[in-house]
């Protein structure tokens, strides 16, 4: 049975002629985010510097950038916790390439990012073809991918000279840290990839109603793959922002990043309980939310445990909130 693309949307999707009051509860985590940025600016001197903005910036780049790829396969109803191994084993080895066997930056940089990508592949191609749970099969390669970086580290560290390198973090155009400029632009071509593409609306129709994909006929299987090799070529790319910005590749790098983006995305408003149902861009507003806290605590010198404390606290709030407004919807 043929289906015309502008049907392929799931119940989640963004619909156009909304009212101003279903765009108000649409977008409340934008309100909230206003909030806590109005109260940390006026409680903190330091905070609301543009210095501070450029490092807030810089240091959510990472996070975001995976964020993306993160959202798209949950709104499938999956999930990929091997993006924080992902972005270590691309890093190490981009880095190892470049700086032990004296290939050039750039070629080095693909090689890191299309591996990345092969580990995406495995994680769509596995959890379709036999169908294992995406839960099941990223875990595997969380530690697969996590582990092969420690062994070619060997317990040791790569220090990149390059400036194909470190430029991510130290060029800024128009004040703003190139990386940072990256994840925008990232995110817009995401937000285009969802909305305005047949694969972005069959996204939103495979998570909210897979069997009903099905029925109409969509290669759900290829399109799953093909997200899945999405969030591994994100989080390829996020290992070369991570690379430059730290200079050394270590044991650590990329440690909780799977969480890290998994909460930024339902600080977002992502519904992980039926799939279908998010928005990128909330997403991007979710990173933003995290990153904003974390840099205002440390200006602040607080402890970590009452930073976590106080983070948990606070992105439970947004959730909540976020999810009564949401309610109102029609």
């Amino acid at each position: 049975m043929a289906v015309n693309s502008p049907t392929l949307v799931g119940p989640g999707a963004p619909r156009l002629g909304t009212t101003t009051t279903e765009q108000a509860a649409r977008f409340g985590i934008v309100l909230i985010a206003m909030v806590i940025f109005a109260v940390f600016a006026l409680t903190s001197g330091p905070f609301a510097t543009v210095s501070n903005m450029r490092n807030i910036l810089e240091q959510v780049a990472v996070i975001g950038v995976v964020s993306i790829g993160e959202t798209a396969v949950m709104l499938t109803g999956g999930i990929d916790l091997s993006v924080g191994s992902n972005v270590l084993l691309s890093s190490v080895i981009m880095a190892n390439l470049n700086v032990n066997h004296g290939w050039p930056a750039g070629l080095a940089i693909v090689v890191g990012i299309l591996a990345a990508l092969l580990v995406g592949l495995i994680n769509g191609v596995v959890s379709t073809a036999f169908g294992i749970e995406p839960i099941i099969v990223t875990l595997g390669t969380l530690l697969a991918a996590g582990g092969l970086g420690q062994i070619w580290l060997n317990n040791s560290w790569i220090t990149l000279h390059s400036s194909v390198f470190s430029d991510v973090a130290t060029v800024m155009p128009l004040g703003i840290p190139l990386m940072a400029w990256i994840m925008v632009v990232l995110y817009a071509l995401g937000a285009v990839l969802l909305y305005r593409t047949t694969l972005g609306r069959t996204v939103y129709l495979i998570g909210g109603n897979r069997s009903g994909a099905r029925l109409a006929a969509l290669a759900v299987n290829r399109r799953l793959v093909a997200v899945y090799a999405l969030s591994g070529l994100l989080a390829g790319v996020a290992g070369y922002l991570d690379a430059g910005q730290l200079g050394i590749i270590s044991q650590n790098d990329g440690t909780g990043l799977q969480f890290s983006a998994i909460l930024a995305v339902l600080v977002g408003g992502l519904s992980v309980k039926t799939g279908g149902i998010g928005r990128v861009e909330k997403t991007l507003v979710g990173t933003l939310i995290a990153g904003m806290i974390a840099n205002y605590f440390v200006l602040q010198g607080v402890a970590e445990p009452y930073e976590q404390a106080a983070i948990g606290f606070v992105i439970l709030v947004a959730v909540l909130t976020d999810h009564v407004l949401r309610r109102r919807e029609p």
